[in-house]
């Protein structure tokens, strides 16, 4: 498989974990976390199934990841691994109708940018 689409495919498993994590987290939102309720809360959170597949899908990402280095400079790969930003932040608009402000966007829209040089060979 292509360097590129090694890490393309890490990026979007990582993503898509932390959109899980997010996603199965925001039933907790409201609750207060107590020394006597961490035991009993910590087991709901680990049971839940999208914290459940948020870990499979990041830990996918890792092992992506792992066979991404082992093909690819680091210098090359890390910087452009951070297409997972981009990919969160748009999934924290559509999904989760978050407002990002001016600043987020224009430092999102700035890592694009670096991606963009990084892979311009």
């Amino acid at each position: 498989m292509n360097n590129v689409l090694l890490i393309l495919l890490s990026a979007v498993l990582t993503a898509a974990g932390q959109i899980l994590f997010k996603y199965g987290m925001q039933r907790f939102s409201d609750i207060e976390f107590t020394h006597d309720s961490l035991p009993r809360l910590l087991w709901q959170i680990l049971l839940s199934p999208s914290i459940i597949c948020g870990f499979i899908a990041f830990g996918l990402g890792a092992v992506v990841w792992l066979f991404a280095l082992a093909k690819a400079e680091l210098s090359y790969a890390v910087p452009f691994a951070s297409v997972s930003y981009i990919l969160i932040l748009l999934a924290g608009v559509v999904l989760f109708h978050e407002q990002p402000t001016g600043v987020r966007l224009i430092g999102t829209l700035l890592v694009a940018a670096g991606v963009v040089l990084i892979s311009w060979k």
